[in-house]
């Protein structure tokens, strides 16, 4: 094969499989491997149109669902992974997750640990029976899994083709990336080419501590703009000039980052204030958790970087610029 070019391998081997989603992302990108191993990565949402699609597709290449030998998942999100169980009883195929997704994968969240961190930073009791109910309506996308555990470093072949794991958490605490040796990169929801992926609040499944979000996220960044070749997305196009993307995102976070120390120097706020009076819109469009999501990213930023501190009245927190 072409190790120059890993676009030479669209289509021979790699089918990219755009499906329909009911959320506000829009379409989702699953990949069919079609070497020596018949493997797909993500499955789309637990819908019918979604199998549909995926049926006629397999078809067109002269195979069918229960030929799948595995199914590689980048994250435990429903858009990715919500039809993998169903897919698995089909085919048998082996699944294969990070299992630091573990909670996302059985569905499984502990709606307490959000409920106790939004009351202690001031949300109001409606605007957090919003949020939690969102995780209750997502949950009819997806059907419970339990993966293989995979890991950074590990190695993943179907033929001619061979994947290096990379661990790339931020989005999700246990989002993963597949790249092949060519540079054909199967990214998930690192680095999309329209919009910077939300660093999501997320706790971690064996300490449940929270995880500082955005500064995994940013890590992850920084390496994929190390990066050449060709990014196959979750969402949205092809990226072929990926450290400039990549950079490009990172510049947008640090000037979100300044307006929020900013907006701090002129006075002590609240994560939700902070979150109102700095993107509003969003809000408006029911985006809360989200918006919540990525102010609290630039906070613990703020907090890595010494420059804000938090600070409680009355057992609430707020949040300050250090003088």
């Amino acid at each position: 094969m072409n190790q120059e070019n890993p676009e030479s391998y669209l289509e021979d081997l790699v089918v990219p499989i755009r499906i329909p989603t009911p959320f506000a992302v829009g379409d989702v990108f699953c990949y069919l491997i079609k070497d020596e191993k018949i493997v797909l990565v993500d499955t789309g949402p637990k819908q019918e149109e979604a199998r549909e699609i995926l049926e006629i597709t397999f078809r067109e290449h002269g195979i069918r669902l229960k030929d799948i030998e595995e199914i590689w998942l980048t994250h435990g999100h429903p858009d990715h992974f919500g039809l993998a169980a169903q897919l698995a009883e089909v085919s048998g195929a082996g699944l294969y997750g990070h299992r630091k997704e573990r909670s996302n994968f059985s569905g499984d969240h502990d709606r307490e640990h959000f409920k106790n961190f939004f009351e202690k930073h001031l949300v109001p009791q409606d605007h957090i029976e919003q949020m939690i109910k969102q995780l209750d309506w997502l949950a009819q996308y997806q059907d419970p899994v339990e993966p293989t555990w995979i890991k950074d470093g590990d190695k993943l072949e179907t033929g001619q083709l061979s994947f290096a794991v990379k661990h790339a958490p931020g989005h999700a605490a246990g989002h993963l990336v597949f790249r092949e040796d060519s540079g054909l990169i199967i990214g998930g929801d690192v680095l999309l080419e329209h919009i910077s992926t939300n660093a999501l609040i997320n706790f971690d499944p064996d300490t449940g501590e929270r995880n500082r979000s955005l500064l995994q996220y940013r890590e992850s960044l920084r390496w994929m703009k190390q990066q050449t070749g060709l990014v196959l997305p979750g969402h949205g196009k092809q990226i072929r000039d990926i450290s400039q993307k990549a950079g490009h995102h990172l510049m947008e976070q640090e000037e979100r980052y300044g307006r929020i120390r900013e907006m701090l120097d002129e006075q002590p706020r609240s994560l939700l204030r902070l979150s109102l009076e700095a993107f509003p819109f969003a809000i408006m469009k029911g985006d809360l958790f989200l918006v919540i999501s990525e102010v609290l990213g630039y906070l613990d930023w703020g907090r890595e970087d010494g420059v804000i501190e938090a600070f409680e009245i009355d057992g609430k927190l707020k949040y300050r610029t250090v003088n």
